[in-house]
């Protein structure tokens, strides 16, 4: 499980968590607007059967709190494929994060 802080508002950093996991070809499967909750997974791959996803928003400090975590779907290993998972996700939010705050 990773944690990332942003300054902009909730609903704008959920936004972005949704755009985010459509381009790193993750597939939704539940998102819950009011609880600032969204799951999905990643497809199968020679190194995985696919991870499940769950992303949290949610408020500390004046700060905007991301904590996303990664788990097999299938196996109780996934060979360090949950760090990637949650490494490349948080990595593609604070860019779509930069690009909505320079709009």
């Amino acid at each position: 499980m990773r944690t990332k802080e942003f300054a902009q508002d909730t609903d704008v950093v959920f936004a972005a968590c949704r755009e985010v996991v459509g381009y790193v070809g993750w597939k939704p499967v539940d998102v819950e607007s009011d609880k600032l909750t969204l799951k999905a997974l990643t497809p199968l791959s020679w190194k995985s059967f696919g991870d499940k996803i769950e992303i949290q928003v949610s408020t500390e400090g004046g700060s905007t709190v991301v904590t996303v975590s990664s788990k097999p779907r299938f196996s109780l290993m996934n060979w360090g494929n949950d760090l990637a998972n949650e490494g490349v996700f948080l990595e593609k939010l604070a860019q779509e994060i930069h690009r909505y705050s320079s709009r």
